[in-house]
C-alpha cells in the first residue's frame, strides 16, 4: 500500500517594485500602476481573475505583488513596460532587476558627453 502523503502548498512568491524615483519627480502615478496590474494580471488565462491567489498592494514607495500561483518576474516586467508605454513615459523610465524578485524603476542616465557636444 502506498504511503499517505499530503499535498504541499507552494510558498508564496513576493515581488517588490521600487517606484520611488519616478514618484518623487511627479512623473509616475503609483495608484494608477497598482490598478493597472490588478486589472491586467491573468490567472489561468483569464484577465482580472486574481481571487485569493494574487494580491497587489502599495506600501510606501513600493508596490508588492504576492502570488500563491504561477507568476513570473518576466510577466511583471512585461506588464510594467506596457503600463509605461500606455502613459508615454517608456522613453525615460526603465524596469531594472536589483535582486531576485526585487525590481526598481529608474530613469535612463544621460551621458555628460552629449551635453558637452551640444555646447560646441
Amino acid at each position: 500500500m502506498a504511503p499517505i502523503t499530503t499535498k504541499k502548498s507552494k510558498a508564496a512568491k513576493k515581488f517588490v517594485v521600487d517606484v520611488s524615483a519616478p514618484v518623487e519627480n511627479g512623473v509616475f502615478d503609483q495608484e494608477g500602476y497598482v490598478k493597472y496590474l490588478v486589472e491586467h494580471i491573468k490567472v489561468e488565462g483569464i484577465v482580472g481573475n486574481l481571487g485569493d491567489e494574487i494580491s497587489v498592494t502599495a506600501e510606501g514607495s513600493k508596490v508588492v505583488v504576492v502570488s500563491n500561483t504561477k507568476f513570473s518576474g518576466k510577466y511583471l516586467k512585461y506588464l510594467t513596460k506596457r503600463y509605461l508605454k500606455k502613459n508615454q513615459i517608456r522613453d525615460w523610465i526603465r524596469f531594472v532587476a536589483v535582486k531576485q524578485n526585487q525590481y526598481q524603476l529608474q530613469f535612463y542616465s544621460v551621458a555628460e558627453d552629449e551635453e558637452e557636444e551640444d555646447e560646441e
